[in-house]
């Protein structure tokens, strides 16, 4: 089992949202952030849509304690990494090899978010002999059938399967959505605590959890929203992920308060994977994860120590 052996950051450099870049085969940028303990057990992890490395900068407390080093990736056309035409789900593993490969990493582990689980679960199918576990919290699942449930609620359905094909009615929402963030950053985070809904209320209304959530999305949607436009197409396309070939330990929590992703693709991400037990969350939102850092990633390294 190889681990990181390479020239590391400061922490001030981390807090103040400085990336490091990578430029990959064709020179295109890649941006990441670390976190956690520079000599920890590395763990990609994916932030969600829209979204930014610096989602989990409230990561690097647990994360320090548990020993985990956590590898933050802004994913093409978010934050610092360069947009990438033409991007498919199944085009993430590369990159992920590459960043691993420049830090002197044969083995690690990977976690998603939200918009960041699909990415997770391409990582664990695609680079079978590399990633030894996979944790996924709150994942927007597959849309498509037969990857995806069968039947969605109507606006659910309208938002993630039909929608992402009008690229133009997409361009204006998060247009229109990118200018009010940066203009009034505190009412749009009122109308996304309304959206969440009041299994969510109290883990937002937190300023370290507001401030995390407003600082990833505004950094994630700086260069634009092409990422945003393009990453909702992904998900609503095939995904042709090979989920029956995953066999690193695949951790998943879902929360059945949720209202951002819909609860029975995430669900169905799950059961795709045929050692996959979804954890369903009584009563929890979306947010679940900012209450439960530790948890999760504790159950995650003891899934990287059982697997090495």
């Amino acid at each position: 089992m190889a681990f990181a052996t390479s020239t590391r950051h400061s922490n001030a450099a981390v807090f103040a949202g400085e990336p490091r870049t990578l430029a990959l085969s064709g020179g295109r940028k890649l941006a990441w952030s670390e976190y956690g303990d520079d000599a920890g057990l590395p763990v990609f992890v994916f932030h969600g849509t829209p979204g930014s490395r610096l989602m989990y900068r409230l990561a690097d407390a647990p994360a320090r304690r548990l020993g985990l080093r956590l590898i933050s990736p802004d994913r093409p056309g978010f934050g610092a990494s360069d947009f990438q035409p033409g991007r498919k789900l199944v085009d993430w593993p590369g990159d992920v090899a590459a960043l691993a490969d420049r830090l002197g990493i044969g083995r690690f582990a990977v976690a998603g978010v939200s918009g960041g689980g699909p990415y997770a679960a391409a990582c664990a199918a695609l680079l079978p002999d590399r990633v030894m576990a996979a944790a996924l919290v709150s994942p927007v699942g597959p849309m498509c059938p037969p990857e995806g449930p069968a039947n969605l609620p109507r606006g659910e359905a309208i938002f993630f399967r039909s929608m992402p094909h009008y690229t133009l009615a997409m361009t204006g929402v998060f247009s229109l959505s990118r200018a009010l963030f940066k203009a009034a950053p505190d009412a749009m985070f009122r109308g996304l605590m309304r959206r969440a809904g009041p299994a969510d209320a109290p883990i937002l209304s937190r300023p370290e959890v507001k401030a995390n959530v407003l600082a990833g999305v505004i950094e994630g949607i700086r260069p634009g929203i092409r990422g945003v436009v393009q990453e909702f197409r992904i998900f609503s396309e095939r995904w042709d992920i090979p989920f029956e070939a995953i066999e690193a330990p695949f951790l998943l929590w879902q929360g059945l308060a949720d209202r951002n992703v819909p609860v029975s693709a995430a669900l169905h991400l799950g059961e795709l994977v045929p050692q996959c037990r979804p954890v369903r969350v009584v009563g929890a939102g979306h947010y679940w994860i900012f209450d439960h850092m530790e948890e999760v990633l504790g159950a995650l390294k003891d899934s990287i120590t059982a697997a090495s």
